[in-house]
């Protein structure tokens, strides 16, 4: 994805930090947190000037997770999906600046190896 200002141009996340924390509820101690200073694993690439952010959530992360409920009857693929928690990807801007970028709930599709 692309952080853009107002005017729609990337902005610039040179010396910026971003963490993301899934978790079961709000004010619950994270399943999994990913942030931009790892450099292997699970991460979060920042694109400097280019104003890009990629997730890196390895199979490894993802397998840990388990889900709970029923699975959702819309499903669009063959496999259950159910949910998971909830996720916020938080940032502290090159000035120190802290924010949230986004938040919402995650959904969990659960696949049979191969």
């Amino acid at each position: 994805m692309t952080m853009t200002d107002d005017n729609g141009r990337p902005m610039d996340l040179t010396g910026w930090s971003m963490t993301m924390n899934i978790a079961r509820g709000v004010n619950m101690t994270p399943l999994l947190t990913i942030n931009s200073s790892a450099s292997s694993g699970s991460r979060i690439i920042l694109g400097g000037t280019d104003g890009t952010i990629q997730i890196i959530i390895t199979g490894a992360d993802t397998a840990s997770l388990e889900s709970y409920g029923l699975p959702m009857a819309a499903s669009l693929t063959q496999y259950p999906v159910t949910k998971l928690g909830l996720h916020e990807l938080v940032f502290v801007a090159a000035d120190g600046t802290p924010g949230c970028l986004f938040e919402g709930i995650v959904n969990l599709e659960q696949k049979v190896p191969a």
